[in-house]
């Protein structure tokens, strides 16, 4: 279920749009694919690898994804925020 998020200053639907294309990674061709990765990159640097886990992975809490990762929870959050407005 898609639930919009405050903090992100796009609309309902661009917002939805972003969030099941990433949930579905797997189904997106191979150009999409490759600009979440490399959004991911650009955004996140060295802490991409937690940022794709948040964006593609809807199993795991940002919580368990932050303590999995060694990484501060709230810059997970920023760091969404983030690749949500530069898509």
């Amino acid at each position: 279920m898609f639930k919009k998020r405050r903090g992100i200053h796009l609309p309902y639907n661009k917002q939805g749009l972003i969030h099941f294309i990433c949930m579905n990674i797997k189904d997106m061709p191979i150009e999409v694919r490759q600009k979440i990765e490399s959004l991911c990159v650009e955004i996140a640097g060295e802490d991409h690898k937690a940022l794709y886990e948040v964006l593609t992975n809807d199993q795991k809490t940002v919580d368990r994804i932050a303590r999995e990762h060694f990484i501060n929870e709230k810059k997970l959050y920023i760091m969404r925020k983030d690749f949500y407005e530069a898509w």
